[in-house]
Parts: structure tokens; C-alpha cells; sequence
């Protein structure tokens, strides 16, 4: 029988953390490379599958923005509606998708961050739909964000061909205005001219504090945003220079803009001590309550034939349905131990 003898190597990467890095030899097996830090960027937490969020800081026009990059592979989404828009969503939506960090479902796979949604409702920037719940109608020619069960997402205009691909079920969708970024070029729309279709702006102007998300070529969900007087080809282009191939225009004007990422993944409220600077909010109140919506990212177990998931949407149910968590996969059982040894420690550490 071959011996697979596997030497794991402990990179240090950045201030952000260590990341393990595999090497092996067999002559039946392989593994599943690791998502390995990048030059340029600074991990903020990793697991046993490697880097599961990093970020930077990207000078466009003299304007500074934070750029946080979720490794597709090593972590999944949720959206979740806040306690005042969309209206009336917190009282049909099940605590996964409700106005804070559902921390029984949630925080069993781990918090590792937290970022804003897009326009008020009222703003009629597109729709929403969340755990099968419409919330507002999807409008074709938007640009989308697309949820499936398990936490991966997709991003594209709503009624395009091939949008989204055969076979992703998704349980929630997020739309907010045009395409910024398609094809991995900006759209003319970013053009100076055309801002009015941005989103209206406080107090007046083309220029204010503005949030983004795309998509890169390697399905990593990138968010970039910076406080102050920033117009719309500045945001676009921090996306595009961070990688992205398509883009959207998330929240606008000082409020609302907001992000946090933890530097191990929080199973409890927690801080988060990488942030947007200069923002008007601690990402904490998305922890435990807040107006508008918003994602969480959340990490995914080590080992790579396990991963966390949602029972998905079933045929004909009219309404929301629920999608807490639970793992699934071949070698979930050690997982599921573990994490009731935690609860244990933790209810004892509470209450001893």
C-alpha cells in the first residue's frame, strides 16, 4: 500500500496570521491546494484551508479605499434585511436572514466579517429576495447578487443569458442599479457624466462616501468602499484594480458604508479590528441589531470534504423558509464533536 507522508509547513503571512502550506508525496492521492496568501495583500484570518480573508488599501485619485477579499473556497455568505428596510421584512424573515448576526446558526460556523447591503427600498434601485421571501420584484438589467444553500454567490445581470448558471439554486438575491464593472471592463455608465444614476447624494454633488462589490476571475467577492468625496469611476476603478470582472454600486453617502473583519472566527459578539476608516457606525451593531441590511461571511470547517450548508428552498412553499446551518460532508461527525465540546466549555465558563 503507498504511504502518503504530508508535511505541513506554517507560513508566516503579513500581520494577519498563519497560514499552513502543504507538501506531499503519494502515488494515489493529492490534496486540495491551499488558498495561499497573495503579495500585496494582508491576510486577516485563515484556517486549515488557508487565507480565508485578506485585504488593502488602494490610492485611486488621491482617494484611499479599503479593499476585503472573502477566498471563495474557504468561506460562504449570507444576506440579511435590517429592522426597517426592506419594511416589514424583520418580522417575515427567520433569524438567518433577520436584522442581526444570527449568532444560533451563524456563529456555529464562525463570523469572520460583516459589511453594508445597498439602497433603501424606497430608493427603487432593484429588488430582493431573501430565503425564498421577495422583497421587492428582481428588475432585469440590474446588476445581482445571487445566494445559493451552501453560502457561495454569483454576480451578473439579472435577465442575461446564462445568468444564473444551471444548477445554482439560490435562496437569496441582492440588486443595486447597473453594472459598474462587466466583462472585466468598467461600463460607460461610470463615466463622470452619467452619476444621477448612481443614487442621490448628500448633500448634493457627484461626490460622497460610497461602497462597492464585485466578483474576481477566481470567484473571490471583493468589497471595496472609503469615506469622503468620491465619485463613481473612482469606485469602479479601485474594484477593477483589485481584480474584479464584475462589479456593483452598493450603499452611498456617509451613514451607511460600514465593514468589519475578526481575525479568528467569532461564535459569540465579538470585535471586529479591521475596519473602514472613518466610518460612522462600529460594525458591532450588526451583532446585534441593525436598520439596514447587510452580509456576514462565515468560515468554512477545515477539512475539505465537510462544509457548511442550508436545507435550500423546496417547490411550492409559499413565504419565507428558514435556512439555518449544518454541515455536511464525509467527515463531519469529528466537526460536529468539536463543536459541542465548545458549547459545553462555554456554557460552563458562563455559568461556573
Amino acid at each position: 500500500m503507498p504511504v502518503l507522508l504530508l508535511a505541513l509547513v506554517l507560513v508566516l503571512v503579513g500581520e494577519g496570521g498563519i497560514v499552513p502550506t502543504p507538501t506531499t508525496t503519494s502515488t494515489t492521492t493529492t490534496t486540495v491546494p491551499l488558498a495561499r496568501a497573495q503579495a500585496g495583500w494582508t491576510v486577516a484570518s485563515s484556517s486549515a484551508r488557508g487565507v480565508m480573508v485578506d485585504y488593502l488599501d488602494l490610492n485611486v485619485g488621491g482617494t484611499v479605499f479599503r479593499v476585503l477579499r472573502l477566498r471563495a473556497r474557504t468561506t460562504l455568505l449570507r444576506w440579511h434585511a435590517g429592522s426597517l428596510d426592506p419594511p416589514g421584512a424583520a418580522s417575515e424573515l427567520p433569524p438567518d436572514a433577520g436584522p442581526s448576526v444570527d449568532w444560533a446558526s451563524e456563529g456555529r460556523a464562525g463570523v469572520i466579517a460583516v459589511f453594508n447591503g445597498g439602497f433603501k427600498k424606497s430608493a427603487y434601485a432593484g429588488g430582493a429576495i431573501a430565503d425564498g421571501l421577495t422583497l421587492e420584484p428582481l428588475v432585469a438589467g440590474d446588476m445581482t447578487l445571487a445566494i445559493n444553500a451552501a453560502g457561495h454567490w454569483t454576480m451578473g445581470v439579472w435577465g442575461a443569458k446564462g445568468f444564473p448558471a444551471l444548477g445554482f439554486d439560490a435562496i437569496s438575491y441582492r440588486q443595486n442599479l447597473g453594472p459598474m464593472i462587466l466583462h472585466g471592463a468598467l461600463t460607460p455608465a461610470t463615466a463622470p457624466a452619467d452619476f444621477n444614476r448612481w443614487g442621490s447624494v448628500f448633500p448634493s454633488g457627484s461626490l460622497t462616501s460610497r461602497s462597492g462589490l464585485g466578483v474576481d476571475r477566481r470567484g473571490n467577492l471583493l468589497y471595496a468602499a472609503a469615506i469622503g468625496k468620491v465619485d463613481v469611476a473612482q469606485l469602479a476603478t479601485a474594484l477593477l484594480r483589485a481584480g474584479a470582472v464584475t462589479a456593483m454600486q452598493l450603499d452611498i453617502n456617509p451613514f451607511w458604508p460600514l465593514l468589519g473583519a475578526s481575525r479568528a472566527p467569532l461564535h459569540a459578539p465579538g470585535e471586529f479590528p479591521i475596519q473602514l476608516d472613518f466610518a460612522e457606525h462600529n460594525p458591532s451593531i450588526y451583532e446585534t441589531g441593525w436598520q439596514r441590511d447587510f452580509f456576514v461571511a462565515l468560515a468554512e470547517p477545515g477539512p475539505w470534504a465537510c462544509n457548511w450548508s442550508s436545507p435550500g428552498l423546496a417547490p411550492g412553499v409559499v413565504g419565507a423558509q428558514a435556512q439555518p446551518l449544518s454541515l455536511t460532508g464525509k467527515v463531519c461527525r469529528a466537526k460536529l464533536r468539536e463543536l459541542a465540546a465548545r458549547a459545553r466549555a462555554t456554557t460552563t465558563t458562563t455559568t461556573g
